[in-house]
């Protein structure tokens, strides 16, 4: 079939075909072997504009173009969010680049997407988008006007804990994913618990009591809501799945969400609460704008450790996402399961630089392990051994 002239009209048409979905490549043969027979300069940019607009209204188009206006609406918050630093400015608006790519990359096939087809994956996914765009707010709110204790503290670690969680959350709700929804539901909301009872037992920004504090037995027993709410939804969902990786990833799934609430609130609270925070550093530090700002430094270790735990957490959730049908994916996740368990020896002997040196070096295996392993759309998680030789059959 002879190709359309190279003219404005033309132009538009080659555009229009190119943004049709695949499905619908028949229609684009269809206005191309149409727009052959225009004859006119103003009937041929006519069809042409006509094609266009076709080709704009469909669903795939729609999307691309949202995602378009949403990317371009976050650079523009970042830009006008009054952040002064310009590398603060630059890391936003990288991180806001890196998780647009994402959100595009889980519009497609592949190991990021498309979507599940249930409605507990959609609403995992839809979820994780909006604390991504949450977490990119109180960025540009927290970045505003001068950083006294230099530009973008703190923001890096953030961003690397954004993506990681980005990144396992879409695999673990695409179609090529093992985990299911008893998995996904079952964790988050046991992760949600536990994270709201482990902030409540924990020396409140390291200097307060606890805020549990005044509870009959000053609260303790909550431990046992942070140690028993992951182990009760391993236990259902077990029971339920009659999957034991299904349990591991369900204990894994609520032990990062708890991590991430944990950290959330901690770093929260002198952002919304100022006025009401304790001060770490001596009086003669500096001024109060300087004290409050070197309190926060001194307040969040402790968040933190706990942002570093919660990435090993879902690196080995991510490595553990799909079978291992590959021997070099295999060798992976049991490099990701062993430099887990050192990393949390080497914390508790005290080793901590070794420690975090473990935490990176699993943060790469797991990732190499999530890569390496089958993208494909498969049977779906959690169904029992019986369903599973129906699926199959």
């Amino acid at each position: 079939m002879s190709r359309p002239r190279r003219d404005m009209a033309g132009a538009l048409v080659a555009l229009a075909v190119r943004l049709l979905p695949a499905a619908r490549r028949g229609w684009g043969q269809a206005m191309r072997a149409e727009f052959l027979q225009v004859e006119g300069g103003r009937a041929r940019l006519g069809f042409a504009l006509g094609c266009v607009r076709v080709a704009l209204v469909q669903p795939a188009a729609l999307r691309a173009l949202g995602h378009l206006a949403a990317t371009a609406a976050a650079v523009t918050l970042v830009l006008a969010g009054g952040v002064t630093y310009p590398g603060a400015r630059f890391e936003i608006i990288a991180l806001v680049v890196i998780l647009a790519a994402l959100a595009w990359r889980g519009g497609r096939p592949g190991l990021l997407g498309p979507v599940g087809r249930s409605r507990t994956s959609r609403a995992v996914r839809a979820a994780g988008y909006a604390l991504t765009c949450g977490y990119l707010v109180i960025s540009v709110m927290d970045h505003q006007g001068p950083q006294l204790l230099g530009p973008g503290d703190g923001l890096l670690p953030g961003m690397i804990t954004l993506v990681l969680y980005t990144v396992v959350t879409l695999a673990m709700t695409a179609r090529g994913s093992t985990a299911g929804p008893a998995c996904l539901l079952s964790g988050i909301g046991a992760g949600l618990v536990a994270g709201l009872a482990c902030f409540l037992v924990l020396p409140f920004e390291r200097v307060l009591p606890p805020l549990a504090d005044g509870l009959p037995g000053h609260g303790l027993w909550l431990l046992l809501v942070v140690a028993g709410a992951p182990g009760a939804a391993m236990v259902v969902v077990a029971r339920r799945t009659r999957s034991a990786r299904q349990a591991v990833m369900t204990a894994l799934c609520a032990g990062a969400v708890c991590a991430a609430v944990v950290a959330l609130l901690g770093y929260g609270a002198f952002l919304l609460l100022p006025d009401q925070m304790p001060g770490i550093v001596p009086l003669n530090a500096g001024p109060p704008a300087v004290r409050h700002a070197l309190s926060r430094l001194e307040a969040g270790d402790e968040y933190i450790a706990g942002l570093i735990w919660g990435c090993l957490l879902v690196v080995v959730l991510g490595a553990m996402m799909r079978p291992a049908t590959r021997r070099l994916t295999r060798g992976l996740q049991t490099l990701t399961v062993a430099g887990a368990v050192l990393a949390l020896i080497g914390a508790a002997a005290g080793e901590k630089g070794a420690a975090v040196i473990v935490v990176v070096a699993t943060l790469v295996t797991g990732m190499l392990a999530l890569v390496t392993g089958p993208r494909g759309e498969r049977i779906p998680a959690g169904l029992p051994p019986a369903a599973n030789r129906q699926v199959s059959s």
